[in-house]
């Protein structure tokens, strides 16, 4: 009976220092952090001269105050000391009102790669589409609305989709035997995409902000409520999805979720 209470005790202990550390975290430390996450795609479109070709992916920015300009131009700074071929950005740069134009797209021109920037709006970028369209392209982001392009690397070429949630993709011209990436804010348009595409890369959903290993977000949002964390492959396409580089102001808390700006590095497969 005694060692019973000892055990109940220690178990006591354990619950109340691990919501002690969490919460701390979670509270003071995530809103600010983020970490650089790496993924390998292995597919059989990609060729042999694809192979090791470094995306880097950063979404759901939510820029509100000029905390959030230092934090973004700190992570520039990491960002190009690390090696990649393409950054993308998946949309949401504002969290409120446009502010800092200039100096946000002073802070996108330091990013240094050789094969192109190029970006897709988000939910909360479509009532000031032509504000964000224009930080981006000074900051040497194409964006790309419901459109496809070739990318060319070296003497070989990948089709990159940028298009807005639920829109009809198969009246892109594509090449089946090319490798095709699809950017598209809303990760459940996967449930539409599958298939269709071999690699798509979301944001939106935070990672579930408060994300519970084996059991899920906490709560779900409109546009991510099948989808909204880590990696998952179906009907022959991957979907990834980023736990975005901030969270919104109403809740930036993080907790098995943190903001991260993932680079995604193409293998080949001849399988």
């Amino acid at each position: 009976m005694k060692l019973f209470r000892i055990i109940r005790r220690l178990i006591l202990i354990i619950i109340i220092f691990s919501i002690i550390v969490f919460g701390g975290y979670a509270y003071f430390i995530s809103p600010n952090d983020y970490s650089f996450k790496k993924y390998e795609f292995t597919h059989k479109n990609i060729s042999s001269q694809l192979n090791g070709f470094k995306i880097a992916f950063i979404s759901d920015l939510n820029l509100n105050n000029k905390e959030n300009l230092t934090k973004l131009n700190k992570a520039i700074d990491e960002l190009n000391s690390y090696p990649f071929d393409m950054i993308i950005f998946g949309g949401d740069l504002y969290d409120g009102p446009v502010f800092n134009t200039k100096e946000i797209s002073a802070t996108f021109k330091k990013i240094s790669c050789k094969y192109g920037k190029f970006a897709i709006l988000g939910d909360k970028d479509q009532n000031m589409s032509l504000e964000v369209s224009e930080v981006l392209n000074n900051g040497g982001f194409e964006v790309i609305t419901n459109e496809a392009r070739t990318i060319y690397y070296k003497d070989t070429s990948f089709t990159m989709i940028g298009c807005q949630e639920n829109k009809d993709i198969s009246k892109f011209k594509t090449n089946k035997k090319d490798m095709i990436l699809c950017i598209t804010h809303q990760p459940d348009s996967f449930s539409q995409y599958q298939g269709s595409v071999d690699l798509q890369l979301s944001g939106h959903s935070y990672g579930g902000s408060i994300y519970i290993p084996f059991y899920g977000a906490i709560t779900s949002m409109e546009g991510a409520m099948i989808y909204n964390h880590g990696t998952y492959e179906k009907s022959g396409s991957t979907l990834i999805v980023s736990n975005g580089f901030s969270g919104p102001i109403s809740f930036p808390y993080k907790l098995f979720a943190r903001n991260e700006i993932q680079f995604i590095t193409l293998k080949t497969s001849s399988s």
